[in-house]
């Protein structure tokens, strides 16, 4: 080969290796800037600058930058996404919190009423519904001696709440009075107070409930079973309180008619006595939760049946006998005879 010619061959492989070697080593420097991130601003920086949507798209992948507390345009958090389940327990839950709104609301319409004023019959799982109307107060009186400790509206905006009081001792009554704002607007109301609490639905409509109260059914069977027990502790101090000793007459004989073999029963008397006025004829204390037999008086040869009064374990008698029985049944019989005329 020629020398000139050979020694443009030599520098041309010189070149091409050169060239070679560059491009290797251009390829392993940008694979390391890659990996080690730091492309990443030129890149995000030219997405900018050719195509928002792909810096968007850039931001979007990069995890540091996403805010895990996401709000809307408002300002406050993004409502969360329900999954099916989720969705399916709250369907239910609201047919079953409807149904027992349902089942504890007193409507207006079923209260009893004293000239203007409604009573709702209290119940501690109650809910209370009542009509208000704007430019007028409902009157809502609580019970006397009642003490308010709280009082919450759910639409405290467009409603007017004020207290005030009645009376004075015992005579004392607390009144909340309620008006509406607008028409046709419905908010809810919860009064605590030192004996109970109370759930109220208010509703603004063309007419209203001008007084408001309660009646405590709970209250007024305890207070009648107070005057039971007193009444029932007062009569048997009578027995003992209106027989005199010196009045008092045991001479009497209580007689069996068992059965074959002569077993007693239950409610065979203990005592029988009189003071000249009544007869008294103790039973066994078991008697007013077990078996109460009739009493007859027999008068000459007629045998009739007796009134009587039971107080506690005692029958008492307003009058005197001679002979008496005490039947349970057909068969089982206590003959009661006074042994001195």
């Amino acid at each position: 080969m020629h020398p000139t010619i050979r020694n443009f061959v030599s520098l041309w492989k010189y070149v091409l290796r050169g060239f070679v070697a560059g491009i290797s080593a251009g390829g392993l420097f940008a694979l390391c800037c890659i990996s080690t991130g730091h492309f990443m601003p030129v890149a995000r920086a030219e997405a900018g600058a050719v195509n928002p949507e792909l810096k968007a798209a850039h931001l979007a992948t990069d995890k540091s930058s996403i805010d895990l507390t996401q709000q809307d345009q408002s300002g406050g958090p993004m409502e969360e996404t329900k999954t099916p389940q989720e969705a399916r327990q709250e369907a239910k839950a609201k047919i079953a919190i409807d149904s027992a709104v349902r089942d504890g609301l007193q409507h207006a319409s079923d209260t009893a009423k004293v000239q203007a004023k409604a009573f709702f019959a209290y119940s501690p799982t109650g809910l209370y519904e009542i009509f208000c109307h704007e430019g007028a107060l409902t009157d809502i009186q609580m019970q006397s001696g009642e003490e308010i400790l709280y009082i919450g509206g759910g639409d405290t905006a467009r409603w007017l709440v004020d207290k005030a009081q009645s009376g004075s001792g015992d005579q004392k009554q607390w009144h909340i009075y309620v008006k509406p704002l607008k028409a046709n607007i419905t908010t809810n109301f919860v009064i605590t107070t030192d004996r109970r609490s109370y759930q109220i639905r208010a509703r603004a409509s063309s007419f209203y409930n001008p007084i408001i109260g309660w009646t405590y059914p709970q209250d007024e069977r305890a207070a009648f079973l107070r005057q039971q027990a007193e009444r029932a502790r007062k009569e048997e101090g009578e027995i003992s309180q209106s027989v005199s000793p010196d009045k008092m007459n045991f001479a009497y004989k209580v007689i069996e008619k068992s059965g074959f073999f002569g077993s007693s029963y239950s409610w065979t008397p203990k005592m029988v006595f009189d003071d000249g006025t009544k007869t008294y004829i103790q039973m066994a204390d078991t008697m007013r939760s077990g078996e109460a037999p009739a009493l007859f008086v027999k008068d000459d040869d007629n045998v009739t049946l007796v009134n009587y009064r039971v107080k506690n374990n005692y029958y008492i008698v307003d009058r005197l006998f001679a002979q008496a029985e005490m039947r349970n049944g057909t068969k089982e019989t206590v003959i009661i005879k006074r042994t001195n005329k």
